[in-house]
């Protein structure tokens, strides 16, 4: 495995403790928006298998002179492990090239 899995470690530590919530789980509504791709902050993590941020995929794409998404997967190999980022990924990437007048 590879990227960070500490957040997941205290969750398993209450899973095996069998802690009670201390309330119900908010209900999240499936045609709410989740993330707004084209206004991430820099710090926030788009590809957790390989820990690849927002700012790090806008550096390649207007400092690095990365002109697709190919190229970001192969510079980085965000996307290529579970697969779970690709959707924002792909949206990032796109919006990046976009700003960078680069057609995707």
């Amino acid at each position: 495995m590879t990227g960070t899995t500490t957040p997941a470690s205290g969750l398993s530590g209450l899973a095996a403790l069998r802690a009670q919530l201390e309330s119900e789980p908010a209900v999240v509504d499936p045609d709410a928006p989740v993330v707004d791709a084209a206004n991430l902050a820099d710090e926030h993590i788009v590809c957790h298998c390989t820990n690849v941020t927002a700012g790090e995929l806008r550096g390649l794409i207007h400092e690095a002179g990365v002109a697709s998404l190919t190229e970001v997967q192969r510079c980085t190999r965000a996307g290529g492990s579970c697969g779970k980022c690709l959707p924002l990924l792909t949206e990032v990437v796109t919006i990046e090239l976009g700003r960078a007048g680069i057609s995707a």
